[in-house]
């Protein structure tokens, strides 16, 4: 099986490749808002240090969101524009699903799931120790903390940056956070790998979490 997987939903993009069921290459690079003028050519240089034909790849797994409104774009016209003309299957993937099944199995609280949005906003959902969804994805301004956030059942995941991580200490001062081993497109390339049951969308629809952004489309 021959895998292409990246995420272009956060200013930290990732890319991994798995060939002939084997990881072979990973990276990690802070693109932001250079996505448009960089993403095709890193997608076909990891191809050819990986010395894999696009023709080989087997499936392009890509992020729908939430995160960068136009990131997520560019990344699903990219994997568009490699698979389709291959007739390659092209699956995308829930960020917040890919980070709660990346959280041990051995912790028995609830997760919350939290990905950098904009400024000073962040996406989060919480979900079940089970990792079964309690609420939708929604979002909150690290001025204004939901309350369940101080909670002490509860683990965090995901991106959890030093501003937020003071703005919690200041009522909790302890709390667990899961650190991600991987980037998400490793994540996810693991996940699939070890046929961990994820939700695909093969229609790749951008999952908007701001009501103005889906409005406009």
């Amino acid at each position: 099986m021959n895998i292409l997987a990246f995420d272009t939903s956060t200013e930290k993009f990732s890319i991994s490749i798995l060939k002939n069921n084997k990881i072979v290459l990973n990276l990690s690079k802070i693109l932001n808002k250079t996505y448009s003028k960089f993403l095709v050519s890193i997608l076909k240089k990891s191809l050819e240090k990986s010395n894999l034909d696009i023709k080989k790849i087997n499936c392009i797994l890509i992020s729908l969101g939430p995160g960068s409104f136009t990131g997520i774009r560019i990344g699903i016209a990219a994997a568009k524009g490699l698979g389709i003309p291959h007739k390659i299957c092209i699956s995308g993937y829930n960020n917040m699903y890919v980070l709660v099944n990346s959280v041990d199995k051995d912790i028995k609280k609830k997760i919350i799931t939290i990905i950098k949005s904009k400024k000073n906003d962040y996406y989060f959902q919480v979900f079940s120790a089970k990792k079964k969804p309690l609420t939708k994805t929604s979002f909150f301004s690290i001025n204004n903390l939901p309350k369940f956030f101080f909670k002490k059942n509860v683990v965090f995941s995901g991106d959890l940056d030093l501003d937020l991580i003071k703005e919690i200490k200041k009522k909790k001062s302890k709390f667990f956070f899961y650190k991600k081993k991987f980037s998400n497109a490793r994540m996810l390339i693991n996940l699939v790998k070890e046929k961990h049951y994820i939700k695909k969308n093969t229609s790749l629809d951008p999952i908007y979490v701001y009501n103005h952004y889906a409005s406009k489309n």
